[in-house]
């Protein structure tokens, strides 16, 4: 009787083991990372974060998402169609995007 339980404890350790391993491998038949994207990830909102403009009489920069970008450039999918001191358009997928830099205020202190 004690080598039947010991057996069946065996046994089972064993499928329990065999399955958690089974659990961390990889499904052979699904692309490689990256190559295929899900539809929580096609959900997303793309965030574009106007970082400053750089103005000239030769051109016109605006850093968005820390990426240097002009006038017909794109940026996360969006082609730049403006820039100017305080605001960038963009337009995304047939809709304009207006991205505007906040005002400076500059604080003084006054002394005693």
């Amino acid at each position: 009787m004690f080598k039947f339980r010991y057996k069946f404890i065996v046994v089972i350790c064993g499928l329990l083991i065999s399955q958690l391993l089974q659990a961390q491998l990889d499904d052979p038949t699904l692309p490689p990372n990256g190559v295929y994207s899900s539809a929580k990830e096609a959900d997303k909102p793309i965030i574009w974060h106007l970082n400053s403009v750089l103005i000239s009489p030769q051109r016109k920069i605006a850093i968005i998402n820390g990426q240097s970008v002009q006038i017909g450039d794109t940026v996360a999918g969006a082609r730049i169609q403006s820039i100017n001191e305080t605001m960038v358009k963009l337009k995304h997928r047939g809709e304009i995007i207006r991205l505007e830099l906040f005002p400076v205020t500059v604080k003084t202190v006054r002394e005693k």
